[in-house]
């Protein structure tokens, strides 16, 4: 956790580091592996307390389409690529 400057600080770390909101938001590009060892590659289309929503189709026009993946199905998900999303902070 070091950068060109020297000793990164824990704040600085937490700052950059993306969160699980990010990670899985509309439109990410996901791999999830499930308990069953399926691999489905897909966008993220929603999600909920019960579950994942992928559009897994390739290419677009072919099925299955949309499919639900309950989280106690999920064994991984990996995200290639997390766009943090923009926090102003207000002054104390």
């Amino acid at each position: 956790m070091a950068d060109e400057r020297g000793q990164e600080s824990l704040e600085e770390w937490h700052a950059r580091v993306p969160r699980v909101a990010d990670a899985l938001r509309r439109g990410t590009r996901a791999s999830v592996v499930t308990w069953g060892g399926a691999e489905l590659d897909g966008l993220i289309c929603d999600r909920d307390q019960s579950g994942l929503l992928m559009d897994v189709r390739k290419p677009p026009e072919e099925s299955p389409g949309y499919l639900f993946i309950p989280w106690g199905s999920i064994q991984q998900v990996r995200v290639e690529e997390v766009i943090q999303r923009r926090v102003k902070y207000l002054p104390p």
